[in-house]
């Protein structure tokens, strides 16, 4: 007499084998999403934080000129402008400040923002009627998201005789 059907050995083989596959497949799915998600935030972060840096770098060269800089750390800047307006960058914990405005929050505290003041050779200088051109660093960090921009401005020299 024949028997149709599967021993129960066989059918817990099965079951063991597809409930491994389906766990395989899981892991695979699970690590696809978590990539999708960093990346996701590392855009965000670096789409955020390079209009920061364009606004940075980009008002800097509106200097009215490199004597009107009136303060220069690694952490602020303040000068005046061509229409004559007084701005300030700097870094406010974990924000990069214009003013009393949050240009951009997630800067690494501390040292997220560097500025560094140039001569036209290239050296750096602490008198603002030698700079000619500003380093800026933003270094962000959200969450595992790390990113460092840099850039630098060419300011508008004018030459003490």
């Amino acid at each position: 007499m024949l028997k149709k059907g599967f021993t129960l050995v066989e059918g817990l083989i099965a079951v063991i084998l597809i409930a491994l596959l389906i766990f395989v497949i899981g892991l695979y799915i699970r690590e696809g999403v978590a990539a999708w998600g960093f990346l996701g935030g590392q855009k965000r972060l670096i789409l955020s934080q390079r209009a920061a840096m364009n606004r940075l770098t980009k008002e800097l060269k509106r200097a009215r000129q490199n004597t009107n800089i009136l303060t220069h750390t690694t952490k602020e800047v303040r000068f005046l402008d061509i229409e004559n307006n007084l701005v300030r960058f700097y870094q406010s914990g974990p924000n990069l400040m214009r003013d009393s405005e949050v240009l951009f929050g997630e800067l690494q505290d501390p040292c997220g923002l560097s500025l560094t003041y140039h001569d036209s050779d290239g050296n750096e200088t602490a008198n603002p009627s030698e700079m000619a051109f500003i380093r800026c660093r933003m270094t962000s960090q959200s969450g595992d998201n790390r990113f460092v921009l840099e850039s630098a401005s060419r300011l508008r020299v004018r030459r003490i005789k």
